[in-house]
């Protein structure tokens, strides 16, 4: 589906958690929250602070230029607490 946006000319951003499924499908752009639990995509229920820190974090890689299939590693310590 992303590839499919794309096509259209809409940047995307993937969050994964899953990084060796994801870099089957070479996405043109993604991150992935370290040490998130499956279901806590972007963060824990309730933890306005870091689910707004992941959506923006996935939204800065579309200021970047990528090499399709790369998938950034980003650390989010307010996860932990």
């Amino acid at each position: 589906m992303q590839r499919g946006i794309e096509a259209q000319g809409i940047p995307t951003s993937l969050i994964t958690l899953d990084v060796e499924q994801s870099s089957l499908m070479r996405p043109p752009r993604a991150i992935h929250p370290i040490g998130f639990k499956f279901g806590h995509s972007l963060g824990k229920p309730h933890d306005k602070n870091t689910q707004m820190k992941v959506l923006l974090a996935a939204l800065e890689e579309i200021t970047k230029r990528q090499e399709p299939g790369h998938i950034h590693e980003v650390d989010f310590p307010s996860y932990n607490q």
